[in-house]
């Protein structure tokens, strides 16, 4: 693993996975997204990623609060979502929620395991989120150290 600096914020990147410039973020990231990161696997059409989403909101609300808004909200909109833990931990120095699920990018696509992360300081949030495949737990560890190292500068 090694550190890499973005504009408000650090991340430990595991050394086979990749930053992706913003200039090259296709059409289906969002607007929001500030930080994708790949790991292409041999052989597969899948491609693994981490990717940093920021928005602004409009109160002060604390990092557990947003993460809580959050995942409600997920769990109405994403497909075949199915809620695997959501723990209370902190990272680096934010009380803040681990989340782990299953669920489809799109009703076609095969089940993802994912795990995310909320973080809110100064009215700006962000949402921090791994996506692997469902059966490969080793991708799935790496995922949640990458999400964990997280830290706000």
């Amino acid at each position: 693993m090694s550190r890499q600096v973005f504009q408000n914020f650090t991340l430990d990147i595991s050394d086979d996975w990749r930053k992706v410039p913003q200039e090259n973020f296709s059409n289906t990231i969002p607007n929001e997204a500030v930080a994708m990161l790949i790991k292409r696997v041999e052989g597969d059409d899948f491609i693994q990623n981490l990717n940093v989403v920021k928005e602004s909101i409009n109160t002060d609300a604390l990092s557990l609060e947003y993460a809580k808004a959050n995942i409600l909200l997920g769990s109405k909109a994403i497909i075949d979502y199915r809620p695997l833990s959501t723990r209370e931990v902190k990272i680096g120095d934010i009380e803040t929620t681990l989340h782990l699920f299953r669920a489809r990018n799109s009703g076609t696509d095969p089940i993802r395991h994912f795990v995310q992360a909320y973080f809110a300081r100064d009215r700006i949030a962000y949402t921090v989120t791994c996506i692997s495949k469902d059966d490969d737990t080793d991708q799935q560890a790496v995922c949640e150290q990458m999400v964990r190292s997280f830290r706000l500068l």
